[in-house]
């Protein structure tokens, strides 16, 4: 379960991280400052590339959909480090905002806002303060004659999209996958979930008119068929649910590292 030492997401990353690192030692804020700042960089910079996952992995979460037991759950999760990315944008705003309400004049405040700006786009959690406009908007007012300025406000202009959107639109399976520009991967999920509601509605219809003079002997395919179409149902809800997520956050990191290409001289 390692990083590969030829992932070159996890390599772009550190190399990134080594470069905060040096702008954060040479702000000269204290040190309490610094080591929180650095903490939640480690987070922002958790990246490494999705890779395939493991057949115990799929086959735990194909049973915790199928069954919603915790335990099962629980295991699922165990077995996917990849699903530890969806919270790390969340740790990181944590301690930016904490270190910014703590040390409301850190020389680290222009950078902290620059990174909270981007971060705020992969928020899951609720309760936060700000979002991702609102805090270039912010560092664009109060540190207008610091060379961050200008590269919030061209990074207001990158488009992004919220988990917490994808979310709302996997209430259909597939329409988040839809949202984050994954066309095909959404029609896919959208069809094995109308095929998988046609194998519960049609013997759920069929039984209902057919009530008087129901039988086991000759009716169990409706029964069966019912419960295969609801476990597969439920089965894609959660896997497009999670999958939507996904979608979302390669997305935002792809249009992150594309304006870092375009703007070398961003931390």
């Amino acid at each position: 379960m390692v990083i590969p030492k030829a992932d070159t997401t996890y390599r772009r990353a550190i190399a990134h991280y080594q470069r905060t690192r040096q702008l954060v030692a040479a702000s000269l804020a204290p040190d309490d400052d610094q080591a929180m700042f650095l903490q939640a960089e480690g987070l922002f910079r958790y990246r490494f590339e999705s890779g395939h996952r493991s057949t115990g992995a799929v086959f735990a979460e194909l049973a915790a959909s199928a069954t919603d037991l915790p335990m099962l759950e629980s295991v699922a999760g165990s077995l996917d480090l990849y699903a530890l990315r969806f919270q790390v944008s969340d740790g990181a705003i944590q301690l930016w905002e904490t270190l910014l309400d703590r040390s409301p004049k850190t020389p680290l405040r222009a950078l902290a806002l620059y990174r909270l700006g981007w971060a705020y786009r992969n928020v899951m959690a609720s309760g936060f303060p700000g979002s991702s406009d609102t805090v270039f908007d912010a560092l664009i007012a109060q540190h207008h004659d610091s060379p961050l300025a200008p590269l919030a406000a061209a990074a207001k202009k990158v488009p992004y999209k919220l988990p917490r959107t994808a979310t709302a639109w996997s209430i259909i399976p597939g329409a988040g996958q839809m949202y984050a520009g994954e066309w095909g991967n959404g029609a896919l999920r959208l069809g094995v979930g109308l095929i998988a509601a046609t194998a519960v509605i049609v013997p759920v219809t069929i039984a209902y008119e057919r009530r008087g003079d129901l039988s086991w002997d000759n009716d169990w395919p409706l029964l069966v068929s019912g419960i295969v179409g609801a476990t597969a149902l439920a089965i894609d809800y959660t896997n497009s649910y999670k999958d939507a997520l996904r979608a979302v956050l390669e997305y935002n990191e792809r249009e992150e590292a594309a304006f870092e290409d375009a703007h070398p001289d961003a931390p």
